[in-house]
């Protein structure tokens, strides 16, 4: 992916703010799996959050990773599933509900999730010192613009 395109210039930029987050999201994920591949992590970036949750939440399912991360059910069973196939995660039976499975680090995938948090924090005082470089919270604002557009969408903008 390039580092930027004619929608960075055009008069019309601001309308594309998608493909402009759209290539920082790729930027990041691209550079978050060198960083990961580097300290012998093999959890992909974008199941990082997955990883997250059956680390640290009992019993969780994935219609529950699906809800929290506000995530597609079949985007959540996806990632789980290479999760699985990399010897990361293991499936029990639901105690209740014979439908659901919750979800548990194996062995490896502990070890793995440990490695990761380490990896997290240093990713997260990198991302503030850029923020601090930017002058910008970009985190805290993405979720703010989200939470703004979803109490105004955008047809209720133009007018």
């Amino acid at each position: 992916m390039r580092d930027s395109n004619i929608m960075d210039t055009h008069r019309l930029s601001g309308a594309f703010l998608s493909n402009k987050l759209l290539r920082l999201v790729e930027t990041i994920a691209d550079q978050g799996l060198v960083l990961m591949q580097s300290a012998g992590i093999v959890i992909p970036p974008r199941a990082i959050s997955t990883v997250l949750m059956i680390g640290e939440i009992d019993d969780v399912t994935v219609a529950d990773i699906a809800l929290s991360l506000d995530q597609p059910h079949q985007v959540a069973t996806q990632r789980v599933a290479l999760l699985c196939r990399l010897g990361l995660v293991t499936k029990r039976a639901h105690p209740s509900d014979s439908r659901r499975k919750i979800l548990e680090l194996t062995d490896y995938g502990q070890a793995q999730y440990a490695m990761m948090l380490v990896m997290l924090e240093k990713i997260r005082a990198a991302m503030d010192a850029l923020f601090d470089e930017i002058g910008c919270d970009l985190a805290a604002k993405a979720v703010e613009a989200v939470e703004r557009l979803r109490s105004e969408p955008l047809v209720g903008r133009i007018g």
